[in-house]
C-alpha cells in the first residue's frame, strides 16, 4: 500500500509598524471547570494590545494590525503538544492577531511596550480569512531592512 505524502507546511513573513499599545487586567474568582483546568481557585486575565500597520508584504489586503498578547497559564505545563502559539484572523482591513505567552514573560513585555516599534509573524497563510500563528518577533529597534 502506497503512503500519502505529507505536503510542506507553508508559512508566511509579515512585519508590521507598532505605533499604540493598551493592557487590561481582571481577577476573579474561577469557575469549577476553571478549577479543574487551572489548578487554583482564581481567574486572572492579562492582554497587552499593540496597535500597528503592516509593512511587510508592501501589498497587503489588511494593512491595519491589532495584536492581543495574552497570558496562558498552561502554555509550558507540557499537558499537550500545541499546533500553534496564537491564531490570526482578517476582518475588514484589520488583520487581528491572538498570541499567548508566558506568565513570566508578560512584565517584561508590559515593561518594553512603550519601546515596541517592529513585530514580525510567522504564520501559516491565511485560509477563509484564518490562520496559525506559528512564531512572533518583537524588537524595541527597526531591522536595517525597514
Amino acid at each position: 500500500m502506497a503512503r500519502r505524502s505529507r505536503t510542506a507546511v507553508e508559512r508566511i513573513i509579515l512585519q508590521a509598524r507598532i505605533w499604540g499599545w493598551d493592557m487590561s487586567w481582571s481577577f476573579s474568582m474561577a469557575t469549577r471547570s476553571d478549577t479543574r483546568t487551572i489548578g487554583h481557585h482564581y481567574s486572572e486575565h492579562t492582554v497587552i494590545k499593540l496597535y500597528g500597520s503592516v509593512r511587510y508584504p508592501e501589498t497587503f489586503k489588511y494593512p491595519t494590525l491589532e495584536c492581543y498578547l495574552y497570558v496562558d497559564p498552561l502554555l509550558l505545563s507540557d499537558k499537550s503538544v500545541p499546533l500553534c502559539i496564537g491564531s490570526m484572523q482578517a476582518t475588514g482591513s484589520r488583520l487581528i492577531v491572538y498570541v499567548a505567552v508566558h506568565n513570566e514573560r508578560f512584565n517584561s513585555l508590559v515593561t518594553a511596550a512603550s519601546r515596541l516599534v517592529a513585530l514580525e509573524i510567522n504564520a501559516e497563510p491565511l485560509k477563509y480569512r484564518k490562520a496559525k500563528v506559528m512564531g512572533i518577533h518583537l524588537s524595541t529597534e527597526l531591522e536595517s531592512d525597514w
